[in-house]
């Protein structure tokens, strides 16, 4: 698609207009396209952004208010290119900050070309904030040892980084631990020393608080932004470990107030306004020290913790009714009148996203948002056990979050003609990525995060610790899965062509491996030599193929992605599995031979996962460890 775009070349304008049409393969600045105006008009009378399209005889006209309204523009430009004379739009946002949080802490650290992508992906969709989830992932002047073989972003990453995003007036934001989730930096000698219990950092320490200062510090050096998300969430067992041996047995929550205090003193130091995730604050408020309890009381002592300055954010995954969003947020205002919501892209159970359940949550979430009076919201993508699920393949949450933003409409067919024009992707085939998890059994399919394909992938060969939670159309399913993700693949801008590859490879390997270890069981308790043979000389072996043939592609998705650090963890993830593979056709060979009398992992009794009784036909199952092995994995 053409167009000319009556701009300065060479402008600040000139070159956010030239990258985002150039993103999906447009042309912004041909002679024999579409002529396209633009003009600056004010703000609305509340004071937000204004962007309205306009379609006359001379073309396109495109009114903003500022570069967020402008980049909207754009957008606007690219979905109604086939409008004829006398088209109007006009829009203006809800929400005074909206965007995703990218999760480079998981293995999984997104390359700096490819965080302009996200970048200029999230700007179409509506986006004016990014905020880079760093724990180790950063770097520290004079401190070799933190976010080291972790592919660390350098400060000159960074930099280039955030003035990109201004550029598209997109705020890069921090988002960083001052408290726990910091264990990958315990792996080293130099902070071995500043650890409590788990990946909870020792707060009797002084040498603790001089890190931090200096974590404060760089990130001030690197992020134009004074906004700041410091975590501070989850830690369950604050002051349990070494901490009592320096300073005795204290209350957790005494110990976060007066910890909160110092970090307080720290940001002030740089001029950040914080944000923080406010589980901690809930716990201490209802009586099973929950999160998401309605019985909460909120007490003056609990006010008076929250500093003046921070912001809490209470973040949301899971509801995909509005009941516990309404009453979640209501309890948050009687804390502050400073809150953020986080929802997510359910970017976090393995490979396949889990988009129809993401944007039912995100649904409701921006329904209770919108009517509380929230400004400021961001969409997590969170990439737990290993980082494996491309934050591109979650594009239709985005998509929801910035449509629900500028014009109030989250319906399917407005999703899918602002998905198409903004990013280039289909919203129905991103959607079907999500099937590869449904079966004719399920009930609650879009509804409730289950993740059969990623326990199916990694459970072992023998010990059929989930062939209780094996859908009977399983085989029929993945089958069926591979044609249509060929099919989907088309309709699709090519660059995400090996999101595609890595999905149906994926699918060929599970329409076997789903049930194997029922088959191989099903043929040892029947005594069936015949079909033991089988396994053991054509569908194994085959399998084994199929799971180097998942490992390429994924290495394909991964390199093109990110950084190369972190996909060792998935390549010996993989060579466990086609040692284990292996195994099972070394096992079932002696047995055949009459080497060996028995399979002793065969002669156990297949139990549902969980507690006895359990009968649901897939269930949810998110650690790679639990899933390969019931034995003990030491690290």
């Amino acid at each position: 698609m053409n167009f000319n775009g009556k701009l300065r070349q060479g402008s600040e304008e000139a070159q956010v207009f030239s990258a985002l049409l150039s993103e999906n393969g447009h042309s912004a600045f041909s002679e024999d396209g579409t002529a396209v105006r633009f003009s600056e008009i004010p703000e609305t009378e509340d004071g937000r952004p204004a962007v309205r399209l306009t379609r006359d005889e001379q073309g396109f006209l495109i009114e903003y208010s500022d570069r967020r309204a402008f980049v909207r523009g754009t957008a606007l430009l690219m979905r109604y290119a086939d409008e004829k004379e006398g088209f109007f739009a006009a829009e203006s946002p809800s929400f005074d900050t909206l965007g995703p949080m990218l999760d480079c802490s998981r293995n999984a650290v997104m390359k700096p070309e490819k965080v302009k992508q996200l970048l200029r992906l999230s700007a179409l969709s509506g986006m004016n904030a990014l905020m880079l989830y760093t724990e180790d992932t950063y770097e520290i002047p004079g401190h070799p040892y933190f976010g080291r073989l972790r592919g660390a972003y350098t400060q000159e990453e960074l930099r280039e980084l955030d003035a990109y995003a201004a550029l598209l007036g997109i705020e890069l934001i921090p988002c960083i631990q001052m408290l726990a989730h910091l264990g990958a930096i315990f792996e080293w000698k130099p902070y071995r020393k500043l650890r409590d219990w788990d990946d909870i950092l020792n707060l009797a320490e002084d040498e603790t608080y001089e890190l931090l200062d200096q974590m404060a510090k760089s990130v001030s050096e690197t992020f134009r932004s004074r906004r700041i998300n410091i975590g501070m969430d989850e830690a369950y067992l604050l002051g349990r470990g070494h901490y009592i041996e320096k300073k005795g047995y204290r209350k957790s929550s005494e110990i976060m107030a007066e910890h909160l205090g110092k970090v307080m003193e720290i940001l002030r130091k740089y001029g950040f306004r914080p944000m923080m995730w406010s589980d901690m604050f809930f716990r201490m408020c209802t009586p099973d020290e929950s999160y998401y309890n309605p019985d909460c009381t909120v007490t003056e002592e609990v006010k008076k913790a929250i500093p003046r300055e921070m912001t809490l954010v209470y973040w949301d995954y899971y509801g995909t009714g509005r009941a516990r969003y309404d009453y979640m947020m209501a309890n948050h205002f009687k804390m502050t009148d400073r809150i953020a919501f986080a929802g997510g892209t359910s970017s976090w159970y393995g490979l396949v996203p889990l988009n129809r359940f993401s944007l039912n949550s995100a649904r409701a979430a921006l329904e209770s948002a919108r009517d509380c009076g929230m400004r400021e919201l961001y969409v997590t993508m969170w990439g737990d056990d290993g980082g494996t699920c491309s934050a591109f393949a979650c594009l239709p949450t985005l998509v929801c979050y910035g449509e629900a933003n500028w014009n109030g409409r989250t319906d399917d067919q407005d999703l899918r003609e602002a998905m198409k024009a903004e990013t280039g992707a289909d919203f129905d085939a991103f959607l079907n990525f999500e099937e590869l998890q449904n079966f004719s059994c399920r009930k609650d399919f879009g509804f409730a995060p289950k993740n059969p394909s990623r326990y199916l992938l990694w459970q072992d060969p023998l010990q059929g610790k989930y062939d209780c939670h094996v859908p009977e159309d399983a085989r029929t399913r993945y089958t069926e899965a591979i044609f249509r993700l060929m099919e989907d693949r088309q309709k699709c801008h090519p660059k995400y062509g090996y999101l595609f590859d890595s999905f149906s490879a994926l699918s060929d390997v599970l329409r076997d491996k789903a049930d194997l270890g029922i088959l191989i069981k099903s043929a040892y308790d029947r005594g069936n030599t015949a079909a033991l043979s089988e396994l053991r000389d054509n569908l194994i072996p085959d399998m084994e193929k199929r799971v180097e043939a998942l490992m390429k592609v994924l290495r394909t998705q991964w390199m093109a992605d990110n950084k190369p650090f972190g996909f060792d963890v998935q390549e010996i993830r993989f060579g466990g599995l086609l040692l284990r593979l292996r195994e099972a056709r070394t096992q079932i060979g002696e047995y055949l031979e009459g080497k060996i009398t028995e399979i002793p992992e065969l002669l156990v009794p297949r139990l549902p996962y969980g507690e006895t009784g359990n009968g649901d036909c897939v269930i949810q199952e998110n650690s790679w460890k639990r899933m390969a092995t019931s034995e003990v994995l030491s690290f």
